[in-house]
């Protein structure tokens, strides 16, 4: 097992693209915790980290949004895990408004979820990493930091703070043993993208990629177990794309 005796931390992982590589990343031997501001769901995802085989694993009900309550969450990983080898950051928001109709709470609640909360998560891990000179970090952004989207500007502002965040990090923490990187997801069919866009928008969104469908949750997971492990020791400041291509499609004006 890729990950056996390693200690992962993953906020949003409780649901869609987290729930899978924290269930992934539990199979391939590492000791999970997943944070959601959900007591239900964390409550739920713990019977299945356990039921993948992972004993040790458990979760927190936090929102990453309050820093203070990140603070307290890591301390209590810290206390309870000993260390911190992983963090996922794959916790996010993902609302469609038009510019011009885009209200500063709106905007506001966009950042301080998609960038705020990986910030103060990753600052709070790199904490513990530094000590240990070793770590991975990994951002979930999206390939609309890539690439331009209509009625996603909050969104796609968050997600391509990410990628430059990832690259300042990985300047600065590669001394230290630490890896810092993102994946670029694309569409994919998630209970939070389907529930914020229509279907007919999902289909002809999809048709715009190279491979003309949306993606899975769990098509991330070879990315961020390469990421997490002795495998992807060596890659740090990049960004992997696993988006069906629409990287390298044209802007999509949906």
């Amino acid at each position: 097992m890729k990950l056996a005796g390693k200690v992962a931390v993953v906020p949003g992982g409780t649901a869609g693209i987290g729930k899978e590589i924290a269930l992934a990343y539990a199979k391939e031997g590492a000791q999970v915790v997943v944070m959601s501001r959900n007591q239900e769901r964390v409550s739920a995802m713990e019977k299945l980290l356990k039921e993948a085989g992972s004993e040790k694993s458990f979760g927190i009900a936090v929102d990453i949004s309050d820093e203070q309550a990140v603070v307290a969450a890591f301390k209590h990983v810290k206390e309870t895990c000993s260390k911190i080898d992983i963090m996922l950051n794959s916790a996010g928001i993902y609302p469609v408004a038009a510019f011009v109709e885009t209200t500063k709470e709106e905007w506001d609640r966009v950042i301080n979820v998609n960038l705020n909360g990986p910030f103060y998560c990753s600052r709070e891990a790199a904490k513990y990493m530094i000590p240990q000179k070793n770590g991975r970090i990994i951002f979930i952004t999206s390939g609309q930091a890539l690439r331009g989207e209509a009625l996603m500007a909050h969104y796609s502002a968050s997600k391509g703070a990410l990628v430059a965040l990832a690259r300042a990090l990985a300047a600065e923490l590669g001394p230290h043993g630490i890896t810092v990187n993102t994946i670029a997801a694309g569409l994919t069919t998630t209970d939070t993208v389907n529930s914020s866009m229509p279907p007919q928008l999902l289909t002809n969104a999809a048709m715009g990629f190279p491979l003309q469908r949306l993606g899975r949750p769990d098509e991330y997971n070879g990315a961020a177990i390469l990421l997490a492990s002795d495998d992807g020791a060596y890659i740090t400041g990049d960004t992997i794309a696993v988006d069906g291509g629409g990287s390298n499609a044209n802007a999509s004006h949906l």
